[in-house]
Order: C-alpha cells, then structure tokens, then sequence
C-alpha cells in the first residue's frame, strides 16, 4: 500500500495582504471593495479609497448608490489566527457616536481618494502587511509597463476569500500628474470591487534604476508598489486612476506625526 504525501501550496506574500471589504448600510449589502493592510510603529492600517468609506463620489460630493444610501460599517474580511486559508469577517463603524468618522484621510480631503482605517489587535485576527518600503524599490516604471491589480473583482475571490490579480499596463507617465492630483493612469480590464487594489510593477530579470543602471534581480523577480487604484476614469474607458504611495505615508504624518 503505497501513500501519498500532501502537495504544498505556496500563496504569494502579496496576497496576503489583500481584503475583501463589503460595504453595509443599516445591515445592508451596498457594494464590495478592496483593501490591503500596512504597518507603522506597530500599528496596523487598513489602505483603501475615500468613496469606499464615504460612498460618495469624491469630484462631487454625491452618494454612488443608485438609492443614495452611504455606509455605515465595513464589513471586512480578515486572516483568521487558526490557520492560513481560513478567515473571519469583523464589522467596523465608520462613524463613532458622535458622527466623526472613525478613518484617517489625507490633509486634502477627499480631492485625495485614499484612507487609512486604524485596525485593533484581535485574537482571532492575524494581520499580513505590505511594507510601505515597497514603494522605495528602485525601479523606473515607464508607459507600456505591465502592472497587476491585486482586489476582488464584482466581489470574486479564489481559494476561499484569496485576491485576483488582474494585468494591466502603465498608461501615463508615472511621474506625470493626472488631472492637477497625485496619480498617474493605467489601461486594465478592471471592474467594480477593485476600488482600494495596491498596483503592483513586477519584474522579472532586469530592470532600470533611478540612475541609470541596468540591474538584473538574484531572486528573479522585483516588486515595486506603484499605488492605490481607484476606479476607471470614465465607465466607457479602460483606464484607471492610481495614486501614488507617498500618499500613505502624508496621511500617517498627518495624523500621527
């Protein structure tokens, strides 16, 4: 009799660090979205966009939903400690008894469609961050260049609650801003529930560097967060808004300097 050994399965880190949010008002269902996890002086942060949060549109101000409703809670889908491959939803209010809204936004407001929600620690919660350092690789991104969106596509997942990596390019010159704001574009076949996706720039081999050297990877790959996406631009176009990294870091400044 002979037996067979179980085959190890092997989840990229950075899919880790991506969560399914869904959006509740007054218990229910308005939309999903995506979020993924950071840490700063051992706290732990949830990285997503303001119209998450909000459920208005951030240029107008104006509820998305077709019945106006806004949230009132995030329910979020988190690593639970008993295992990888297992998770467990926590709702978290948006608002604190006094109506002031439990997440941190960036010192422009909402003209900068990106938040951090403080997490607290949990025991039946395990948390898997993305280093904000990502976003220091020294790496030159340059139109054309494939990026992946890492979310929850329509809410979809795989595994159980894993993230979809989409693949898109780089559609503007990344240090070039879109419309007067602090992002660039990108071309991908995104689609609702990829609100708050990190962009990633994976290389494999080579790549160029900030002063000109042509690097080659021992690990065979590189990563470069390039940002927070933010949904198309226009519902006709396949392009979408990505802001920058350094975003996450003027928000932590701001509010915990």
């Amino acid at each position: 009799m002979s037996t067979v050994e179980p085959r190890s399965i092997f989840v990229d880190s950075l899919s880790s660090c991506c969560l399914k949010i869904d959006a509740m008002a007054n218990s229910q269902h308005l939309g999903s979205a995506t979020g993924f996890v950071t840490t700063h002086r051992d706290r732990h942060f949830l990285v997503t966009n303001w119209h998450v949060v909000s459920g208005r549109h951030p240029d107008t101000n104006q509820a998305r939903h077709p019945s106006l409703a806004v949230p009132d809670s995030l329910n979020i889908w988190f690593h639970a400690s008993i295992g990888l491959g297992n998770w467990v939803s926590c709702n978290y209010r948006l608002y604190d008894d006094a109506g002031r809204p439990q997440w941190w936004e960036h010192p422009s407001g909402r003209a900068v469609d990106v938040v951090l929600i403080p997490l607290e620690k949990l025991d039946p919660i395990v948390y898997y961050g993305m280093p904000l350092e990502l976003a220091d690789t020294d790496m030159v991104p340059t139109p054309a260049m494939p990026v992946s969106i890492i979310g929850f596509p329509l809410g979809l997942s795989t595994g159980g609650l894993w993230p979809i990596w989409k693949t898109g390019h780089i559609a503007s010159d990344p240090d070039l801003n879109y419309d007067g704001r602090p992002a660039f574009l990108i071309d991908a076949t995104t689609r609702g529930g990829m609100s708050g996706s990190p962009v990633i720039l994976r290389l494999s081999g080579g790549y160029r560097t900030s002063n000109g050297n042509f690097m080659i990877s021992m690990s065979g790959f590189q990563d470069k967060l390039l940002g927070i996406y933010a949904g198309r631009i226009h519902e006709n176009l396949e392009v979408g808004r990505v802001w920058r990294p350094n975003l996450i870091r003027d928000i932590l400044t701001h509010h915990d300097p």
